[in-house]
């Protein structure tokens, strides 16, 4: 099966890994698949093993996969249709399963290789993701994406403006502070914000990029939905495109990222409305749909990055819930970046803090989506974001050697 028809496979079946996570996310995702109450007995004798939510199916693989998961002691659940089910089995026979489909048909085979991507990509770091010649290794440590506004408007307010010195000089400022990429904006993104023209756009964030790349060795990120401006940054020598609509929304910027000589791209989840039935199954959906569109367009796996979109498209809920249930897109096998960094939810649950004083719910909320799954964190508060995730990594990560051999400190810890 070739990278693009696995993708597009991916998309179709959407497997999401289900434990570990919250103790209420099996019951309700079983129940948003369409799964009868009745049945959900079947969560006390398999729940704690392991879980998988599959759909897009056909009549003859629902049936197949049924005999399969019976056959090693486990319970396959489905709704009415039959293309939507929950897989409840022991680890050794998750395991073995995409061997056993591969043995019996070819369409059995393919969604084999779905479940088995899955099961792979949940066990092992993403490898290292690639960025014009840069190498950017997301198992060590979680990378500190660092925030330059060019913009009079932005919702942190921490805008520059139109100061391209100013904004070189804060940039230079997050690296020494730790800062592994700079993502530079020149759009707010607020609710209500003014859209810029192209022109305008560009006319912000060219300069910086290029004062950037000229007198700082770090990674840029244009963050930009227009293509143009992506083209005009990676003229400039940006590595990254963070694109907020996923390549879903101008089919001209995956052809301008693929159309470069390796840059990543950032693939956020985003939709306009909020009425989701199922908010984990909606972005795990979407962004498998953004990663077979780079793909069929020419950009190689190890160029991309997945961001849940936290804050887009979203309520204050939904954000919780969606940070919650993270975990469930390590089945994409790539980077997930998280931007959480003083998000209005963090206002709402810190009696109306305003984003400059969100600093304390900033890393609390950072640190939650590392231990999630989350690999790079966006921030504007670098310095202290980098100290805490230096910490959370020790946690998340492993105990650095640094501190293996030392003795144990006084009394009091």
């Amino acid at each position: 099966m070739s990278e693009a028809e696995s993708a597009r496979a991916a998309a179709r079946y959407n497997v999401r890994p289900l434990l570990p996570g919250p103790e209420d996310g099996l019951r309700e995702t079983a129940l948003s698949l369409g799964i009868a109450a009745h049945q959900l007995a079947a969560l006390a004798r398999h729940g704690a093993v392991e879980a998988l939510a599959v759909e897009g199916l056909r009549p003859d693989q629902t049936r197949v996969l049924e005999r399969a998961v019976r056959d090693g002691g486990g319970d396959v659940l489905s709704n009415r249709d039959g293309d939507r089910v929950l897989i409840l089995a022991p680890l050794v026979t998750v395991a073995e399963l995409p061997g056993r489909l591969h043995s019996w048909s070819e369409t059995a085979g393919e969604l084999g290789s779905a479940i088995s991507a899955v099961l792979v990509s949940r066990a092992a770091s993403p490898p290292p993701l690639f960025a014009r010649g840069r190498r950017l290794d997301v198992d060590r440590r979680t990378l500190v994406m660092g925030v330059v506004n060019v913009t009079p408007d932005s919702f942190s307010g921490d805008g520059v403006g139109d100061d391209a010195g100013r904004a070189v000089a804060l940039a230079a400022e997050m690296v020494a502070a730790g800062a592994a990429i700079i993502d530079v904006g020149g759009e707010s993104t607020r609710p209500g914000f003014a859209a810029l023209s192209v022109d305008e756009e560009s006319a912000r964030v060219v300069p910086v990029v290029r004062g950037i790349v000229a007198q700082l060795d770090v990674a840029v990120s244009i963050d930009t939905r227009k293509a143009p401006v992506a083209r005009a940054a990676l003229d400039e020598g940006a590595h990254i495109v963070n694109d907020i609509w996923g390549l879903r929304d101008e089919p001209e910027m995956a052809r301008v990222v693929a159309g470069r000589d390796g840059p990543a791209v950032v693939l956020m989840h985003n939709r306009r409305g909020t009425d989701y039935t199922d908010l984990t199954r909606d972005v795990a959906a979407t962004l498998r749909e953004s990663v077979a569109i780079a793909i069929a367009a020419g950009i190689a796996t190890e160029r991309l990055v997945v961001d849940p979109g936290f804050g887009f498209g979203k309520t204050p809920a939904q954000n919780l819930e969606l940070l919650r249930r993270l975990g469930q897109l390590r089945a994409l096998g790539r980077p997930i970046l998280v931007g959480l960094s003083r998000k209005s939810t963090i206002g709402l649950l810190t009696d109306g803090a305003q984003p400059k004083d969100r600093l304390e719910g900033s890393l609390a909320l950072a640190s939650l989506a590392v231990r999630e799954g989350a690999h790079i964190v966006r921030a504007h508060d670098v310095s202290q974001t980098v100290r805490a995730m230096r910490v959370v990594d020790a946690v998340v990560r492993g105990t650095p050697e640094s501190l293996r051999d030392m003795p144990r400190p006084g009394v009091t810890g």
